[in-house]
């Protein structure tokens, strides 16, 4: 089992990487506005390992599409408590969620990480 929770950390890293390659691209008043707004309205990381228990028992067991529905889960919570939970009332940050986990998928590296990640947060609940 203690692969699979490397597995978790590991995707979060992946994932962290690349939004701290992408903000570093943007301008830099862009990047200090940004970074401002996540840092007055992050998810606390207690709050957010809760909202994604929450949000995963909230998953039917029986629905076929469960693993790609607790991804997702899983993938706006990062991104939320990356770039603050102001962005949760904006569907252009729903429609960056969509193309980040499609593109994950597609990828043969990162499609066995969220494998393992799907697989270990199904345990947990």
């Amino acid at each position: 089992m203690a692969s699979a929770i490397g597995s978790v950390n590991q995707l979060v890293k992946v994932i962290q990487s690349q939004l701290a390659q992408r903000g570093a691209a943007a301008p830099a008043g862009k990047r200090g506005e940004l970074a401002q707004q996540a840092r007055t309205q992050r998810y606390a990381p207690e709050n957010l390992s809760a909202l994604i228990e929450l949000r995963v028992r909230q998953i039917a067991r029986d629905d076929p599409q469960r693993g790609r529905k607790v991804f997702r889960v899983f993938l706006e919570a990062v991104l939320l408590s990356h770039f603050g939970e102001h962005l949760v009332n904006d569907p252009r940050f729903f429609q960056m969620v969509d193309d980040i986990q499609v593109a994950m998928e597609s990828d043969a590296a990162c499609r066995e990480l969220v494998n393992q990640a799907i697989a270990q947060l199904l345990a947990e609940v």
